[in-house]
């Protein structure tokens, strides 16, 4: 098992010598910067130490800047202390309270897959320390339903029933501590993940789930369940060393909620 659960740890990471976005080494005329997965203005002061932070050149960093600053407005909604500040490039076409916080909203706009590409693609580099292609195979299921941003209506959900293996095998393995991880600003930003074998016998597949402020209950009425942030992303090469691997047996463990990953 890998994880980055210490400051300590979260340093070793900050001191990688290439750029977690396009894999280059820096130099001169490509400087380096250091970059807050996920944004640092996201969260409550009390949460920000410690961060995960990543080495990254200046220019692949603000090819982000349009997404972190969504990212900073959808996470605001679930800080019933802050002004409400709808994300960047968004509308709010619904949202229900239940005790001052949000219990479920709907916004036209919100890219959400590129944020948790963006995130999954930086664990993966902290976790096991080598750069993962922007283009690599993924499935991912979001917390959310996703708007469109002229009609304001659904874009169709692509529920996969390889989401919910996901979502059983990651609590299953959780529920052994057979997981790879990371949590950092103060537990609110946990991502995790487990390694398995496809049915051919020679790809690789990783099941992986993010939480940011239990943000699976944005959508809980909208969708009419929990869900999380769920997603696998696929490989040709070797499952990386020392990583958390699915074991042989099947594990006999029943769970009430299918797609909230990180149901207790």
């Amino acid at each position: 098992m890998i994880e980055i659960t210490t400051h300590q740890k979260a340093q070793d990471v900050a001191r990688l010598g290439f750029c977690y976005v396009c894999g280059q080494d820096f130099s001169d005329d490509r400087k380096r910067t250091s970059d807050h997965v996920p944004p640092k203005s996201i969260f409550r002061s009390e949460d920000r130490d410690w961060p995960l932070i990543l080495p990254a050149h200046e220019k692949c960093n603000s090819d982000y800047s349009k997404v972190d600053e969504q990212a900073m407005g959808l996470i605001g909604l679930l800080h019933p202390e802050r002004p409400r500040q709808v994300p960047a490039r968004t509308t709010i076409v619904g949202i229900a309270e239940r005790d001052g916080r949000p219990a479920a909203v709907l916004l036209a706009g919100l890219k959400l897959r590129p944020m948790i590409t963006k995130i999954f693609r930086a664990c993966h580099t902290a976790l096991y320390r080598v750069f993962m292609p922007l283009k690599t195979k993924n499935l991912i299921l979001t917390p959310l339903l996703e708007l469109d941003p002229k009609t304001r209506q659904p874009i169709p959900h692509t529920l996969l029933p390889q989401h919910q293996m996901a979502c059983k095998i990651l609590k299953d393995n959780r529920r052994i501590g057979n997981v790879d991880r990371v949590h950092a600003n103060n537990r609110r930003f946990r991502f995790e993940v487990v390694w398995g074998t496809c049915d051919d016998g020679w790809r690789h597949f990783a099941a992986f789930a993010i939480d940011i402020y239990n943000w699976h209950l944005l959508g809980n009425r909208a969708i009419g369940h929990p869900q999380g942030c769920i997603g696998m992303h696929f490989s040709n090469d070797p499952i990386p060393p020392n990583a958390s691997v699915v074991p042989t047996i099947e594990l006999p463990f029943t769970w009430s909620e299918p797609l909230n990953p990180f149901e207790e």
